[in-house]
């Protein structure tokens, strides 16, 4: 059965939607992620702590929009200052007592230089391949048809990527976005609406010893199932994958998102999304811009 993709109350402006995840601020970092770390040791449950008793050294993990550190048993993920801890609160409650999804341990923790959540060190026994990923994501979406997730907001950090931009330029990227958000509740879904991962790819799946679990469910929302399946086509249609890779991923999950009208659509919210924080990240290392123009040659056009 069909169903209209709602992107929000018809009387709230793209502009004025608040964005529970902002980018990071330049200079914060690692020093700023373990402060926050050791700030928040006191709200953290008695079972955390315990578990760091032998071993409380702070590992270095990885560090781009948030920072993920491991401490004894534990991965640590700090969101920078001004995260919503309600959001990421409400995703985990929402996907509680997932059998596929890996979640925190605790509630979020908020300090003054990160938000800071606390789950399981995954340790990977193997690699998981395509097949095995569309067998997750059908079960994920199966089990959870009816989480309380944030529903699907797309490109909600558009306007803090291009704000300090000339008026100009961001106009044109903000009436982009504008025009893809509208286009979009106008587009029929196939699949229907459920809970969705919304940062799909293999990197996201981790199998240890106790099988395949999807990670890094920042982004998890209420929203089109067909907004998980589009980027594995994207990687398909890009030469990431290969054909029978890609047949065996859909055969897996159960349907392949190319006949869907919708898809290139989402294929440009996801593009646009991707020049914006391309923006975002070239300013917060200091790089030129010099290749915004010819973008904005391209999105001063009609989608």
């Amino acid at each position: 059965m069909t169903s209209l993709l709602p992107v929000g109350p018809a009387d709230r402006s793209p502009a004025l939607l608040a964005e529970p995840l902002p980018l990071p601020a330049p200079g914060w970092g690692w020093e700023q992620a373990e402060a926050a770390w050791r700030a928040s040791l006191p709200s953290l449950p008695a079972q955390v702590l315990a578990a760091l008793a032998a071993d409380a050294r702070v590992v270095r993990v990885s560090a781009l929009t948030t920072v993920v550190l491991r401490v004894g048993p534990w991965a640590v993920k700090v969101y920078p200052p001004g995260t919503d801890a309600t959001h990421v609160a409400r995703v985990a409650a929402g996907l509680e007592g997932s059998a596929v999804a890996h979640l925190p341990v605790a509630p979020p923790v908020a300090t003054g230089d990160g938000t800071v959540t606390v789950s399981r060190w995954l340790t990977a026994q193997r690699p998981v391949g395509w097949a095995e990923v569309g067998s997750l994501l059908a079960r994920f979406h199966a089990d959870h048809v009816a989480a309380a997730l944030p529903a699907w907001q797309p490109l909600t950090r558009v306007a803090s990527q291009v704000a300090g931009l000339p008026e100009t330029t961001a106009s044109v990227l903000l009436t982009a976005r504008d025009r893809l958000v509208t286009a979009m509740a106008e587009t029929w879904s196939e699949l229907g609406w459920g809970a969705v991962h919304g940062d799909l790819s293999s990197e996201n799946v981790i199998a240890d010893a106790a099988g395949p679990r999807l990670i890094d469910l920042d982004w998890a929302v209420t929203g089109p199932r067909e907004l998980d399946l589009a980027p594995v086509a994207r990687r398909y249609r890009t030469g990431e994958i290969d054909r029978s890779t890609y047949a065996a991923f859909c055969r897996a999950y159960g349907h392949d998102v190319r006949g869907w009208a919708g898809l290139p659509l989402l294929d440009r919210i996801a593009e646009l999304g991707g020049v914006a924080f391309r923006i975002w990240d070239s300013r917060h290392h200091g790089r030129d811009l010099d290749w915004l123009d010819a973008e904005l040659d391209r999105w001063a056009q009609p989608c």
